[in-house]
């Protein structure tokens, strides 16, 4: 029972501390920021060289050195598009509420355009480094984690109930105008769905008698984050009154029942987010 229970809890640790370290860097100065992003730099080359090294291991440390440099991998990815450093051409003005969606979603692919061809590039390379190895894990781990990421993002895009654009560095917040608010929308089903068939799949492939620990292990560290990604689906759409992020709990802003608006907090609750993100 321990060789499945550890691979989990050490997947949501990963998860956990590697979201919450970049979280944390929200509000800070610029100093500190290019140096927080700085040191992620070097520790992505690291996790590549880390990638390549064990391409070939079938024991049980190789897969968890893949796994964990794969996670550092993405981190370093997420950051560098959060922190502002990797993202999109900028706007020459404001977006506009009132577009089609097909001119709202051209819009909002252009502005993350550079990180999302960043990252097929690294999803290439990946695929290159580990072709016809026997440790591929790092590469099936970086992939689960960009798709599931870009499905979070078509559905915020399409309409979720739980997004807020203040919980999110500034040079974000124009994108707010691109976004609309509702309960839910047809792509949310189908997405959590396909999740949970292959996050289920990859289970049932860890725990069979016949997969070995390290394999078994592997299929726990995809499967795992495939749930977590999944839960981050459901938070998107549930009704609830608060919501995980980073390393804490914080209270949803409420948005006002008006027509024709974001969903933009009012000020007070925008003064709050702020201390609290400032203050870590």
């Amino acid at each position: 029972m321990l060789s499945f229970v550890f691979p989990v809890l050490y997947a949501l640790f990963l998860w956990w501390f590697l979201t919450g370290l970049i979280m944390v860097v929200y509000g800070r100065s610029p100093r500190t920021i290019r140096l927080f992003f700085a040191a992620a730099t070097l520790l992505m080359l690291v996790a590549l060289a880390g990638i390549f090294l064990t391409r070939q291991g079938t024991e049980k440390w190789h897969i968890y050195t893949a796994v964990t440099c794969s996670m550092i991998l993405w981190g370093w990815h997420t950051g560098s598009y959060y922190l502002g450093f990797v993202t999109g051409p900028k706007a020459k003005r404001p977006f506009s509420r009132h577009l089609p969606l097909m001119a709202r979603f051209r819009l909002a692919l252009r502005a993350s355009l550079h990180h999302e061809l960043l990252v097929v590039a690294f999803v290439i390379l990946l695929a290159a480094l580990t072709w016809a190895q026997a440790n591929r894990w790092g590469f099936w781990l970086f992939l689960a984690m960009w798709l599931m990421h870009l499905s979070a993002k078509l559905n915020i895009f399409l309409g979720v109930r739980n997004f807020y654009i203040e919980f999110l560095p500034m040079h974000l917040h124009p994108l707010d105008r691109l976004l609309i608010r509702q309960p839910g929308n047809f792509f949310m089903p189908i997405s959590i769905v396909l999740a949970a068939s292959i996050a289920l799949t990859l289970v049932y492939h860890a725990i069979i008698p016949t997969t070995d620990p390290a394999h078994s292990a592997g299929y726990l560290f995809v499967g795992v984050m495939i749930g977590l990604g999944i839960l981050e689906h459901l938070l998107l759409v549930l009704p609830i009154p608060a919501t995980l992020w980073g390393w804490g709990v914080r209270l949803l802003p409420r948005h006002p029942q008006t027509s024709g608006t974001s969903g933009r907090a009012p000020n007070a609750t925008l003064r709050v987010i702020s201390k609290q993100m400032i203050e870590g």
